[in-house]
């Protein structure tokens, strides 16, 4: 069972061990090394890569000597026996770092791979991991909305002309001149240049790829160039596509347990009005009356199948940590409130149709928000007390949709 981030070769192996304490642990560039090693670009596992240390990672980056090149960075590639342990591990490196103000490119990298993992990583643990940090980057970043149209993506082509523009403006900074090849300050044309980036419509591919190469540019951009500016802009809405595309689409994962944690995440993100939706959700039919696949109004939440236990067991979580949704607009706080009061009665009271955990989580909710007053776990003294609290609101009423 693979557990090291990467062996040394042999030649290194002595000089490897008597400068760790020169690094100490693996760094965010250390971990993003790997686990580009490990994930396709496409999607999808590497079964032989080459993973490297703290130590070996940086010599092949500062280190021009031949000796060391060949001894130490052009090694065969290894075999990647467990791919999902090794991606988690590396994951959780890169996530170790706390990102922020202070570490722009580190916050970049780690939008990149965490929402690269997220939609194309094979592995439901890996997934799950990499929703849950989004959940931060989402919150840093001001996102305030699903994706729900989304448009098709930017040909490669397209994005490699727009991408080239940039390039081409860094050049001729890096040579001190002061405009661009048709006169043009470099300020503006940085300005325009971006701008065309930030416009293209990305999927998943195009976008980690376009912010890999931003980020790239922007870590030899020196601060108050004419690109700094610009290209700190392009790589923030770059990460909020990126970040808004895996929730969108996270909130669909086939995975139950991957899903449940975007789910989460899409509440730290969006906050009650999520929360309200995917109480609905747990209890909606799976058709509209058109005869179409249903889905809630705002995040376009589809129906759960019973089955997908962690996805209730999160929603009645959040519910007990935030209690129910309220103040929403368009909402009667009081038939708001009795509607989702409804959807964990219903969950609890159905033996046929809930898991045990589910149904056991409803009830715990149930006395979270209203109160125990003395019952417990069984479903008739729910019952007993639903019957009451929907007396007084007429029998028209009493059985809500």
């Amino acid at each position: 069972m693979q557990t090291h981030p990467g062996a040394f070769p042999r030649p290194a192996a002595v000089l490897a061990l008597a400068c760790t304490g020169l690094f100490g642990c693996q760094g965010p560039e250390v971990a993003s090394h790997n686990l580009d090693q490990i994930l396709r670009p496409e999607g999808g596992f590497h079964y032989q890569g080459n993973l490297r240390g703290e130590f070996e990672y940086h010599l092949s980056q500062m280190v021009d000597n031949s000796m060391f090149t060949t001894g130490l960075t052009n090694e065969d590639p290894e075999v990647l026996e467990n791919p999902t342990e090794l991606s988690l591990d590396h994951l959780l490196r890169l996530a170790a770092t706390k990102a922020g103000p202070a570490l722009p490119l580190v916050a970049a990298t780690q939008v990149r791979q965490f929402a690269r993992y997220a939609l194309l990583c094979p592995s439901d643990l890996a997934r799950e991991r990499c929703f849950l940090e989004l959940a931060g980057h989402g919150q840093r970043l001001g996102i305030e909305g699903p994706l729900l149209d989304i448009p098709a993506p930017a040909k490669p082509e397209q994005v490699a002309d727009a991408l080239a523009q940039v390039v081409r403006l860094h050049r001729n900074s890096v040579d001190g001149l002061e405009n661009d090849s048709e006169g043009v300050g470099l300020a503006e044309a940085y300005s325009a240049a971006c701008e065309s980036c930030a416009a293209l419509p990305l999927d998943i591919h195009g976008g980690w790829r376009l912010l890999d190469l931003v980020t790239q540019i922007e870590a030899v951009t020196p601060p108050g160039s004419p690109g700094s500016g610009p290209l700190r802009s392009l790589s923030l809405d770059l990460q909020r596509h990126l970040v808004s595309l895996c929730l969108t689409l996270g909130a669909d994962d086939p995975s139950a347990r991957a899903r449940a944690a975007a789910w989460s995440a899409c509440h730290a993100v969006y906050g009650a009005p999520f929360l309200a939706e995917a109480l609905v959700s747990l209890v909606m039919p799976a058709l509209n009356q058109e005869g179409q696949q249903a889905r809630t109004q705002r995040f376009g939440l589809r129906a759960q199948e019973a089955r997908a236990e962690e996805v209730f067991l999160t929603v009645f979580e959040l519910v007990r940590a935030h209690g129910l949704p309220s103040d929403l607009p368009a909402f009667d706080p009081e038939f708001l409130r009795m509607r989702q009061l409804f959807v964990l009665v219903q969950v609890a009271h159905d033996f046929s149709g809930y898991g045990d955990r589910s149904r056991i989580s409803a009830m715990q909710t149930l006395g979270v928000v209203v109160g125990q007053d003395g019952r417990g776990l069984r479903k008739e003294e729910w019952e007993e007390w639903w019957d009451a609290a929907t007396a007084a609101l007429g029998a028209e009423e009493k059985h809500w949709p």
